[in-house]
């Protein structure tokens, strides 16, 4: 059983605590924040990526690669790769970015991986179940431009989860649900009614 109590903490959730992975630095483990209660959205979430990891996935270039789960004193924990940037900093969320320095990330951009990230959701037909810019991080590298990353908040909590085996219908909620992110983008001013129209266009037109 692993021992996560001099591990760091590098997030929080309502119904989860997220640790740097004492044994690599490299992975995070999400577990339970109340053990004695277990956690939903882990029990979904890895009944989620074990579906993904039978169906081949390989390619975990703008989601955390799946390391499976593990035993910790805390209750089960899954193991994540965790996103950090090139100064070995855990990457920060969108909205840090966006409100701290936003100058380190420029519309063109932003509005590059935006489309870049729904394309690889809809090729692969993962579902986000919490699209929203605390679970998108930005990470910045020394060779390469800005890349958005969505760590959290992907599953499909439906109570007869069709559209996790049909492929059109899982495109069709993707399409749905990251319409409705862009729009709060666009009411949280990181993302222009120009850019939004654009992307409209880029991704649907």
């Amino acid at each position: 059983m692993l021992e996560l109590e001099n591990a760091r903490v590098i997030g929080m959730g309502n119904d989860r605590r997220v640790y740097q992975d004492p044994n690599d630095p490299h992975r995070c483990i999400k577990v339970p924040r109340y053990p004695d209660k277990g956690s939903r959205q882990n029990e979904r979430e890895q009944r989620y990526f074990e579906g993904l990891v039978r169906r081949g996935m390989r390619d975990w270039s703008y989601v955390p690669a799946y390391h499976g789960s593990v035993a910790t004193a805390e209750g089960l924990g899954l193991v994540f790769d965790l996103i950090l940037d090139s100064d070995g900093s855990t990457s920060r969320r969108l909205r840090e970015v966006h409100l701290e320095t936003p100058e380190r990330l420029s519309a063109e951009v932003l509005v590059s991986e935006l489309a870049n990230l729904y394309r690889y959701l809809e090729k692969r037909w993962l579902i986000p179940s919490d699209l929203n810019d605390r679970n998108i991080v930005v990470q910045f590298s020394d060779d390469q431009p800005p890349r958005l990353w969505l760590i959290d908040g992907i599953s499909n909590p439906d109570f007869i989860p069709l559209a996790t085996s049909v492929a059109w219908l899982a495109r069709r909620k993707i399409a749905r649900r990251y319409r409705h992110f862009l729009k709060k983008l666009v009411k949280g001013g990181q993302l222009s009614p120009e850019d939004y129209q654009a992307l409209e266009a880029r991704l649907w037109g």
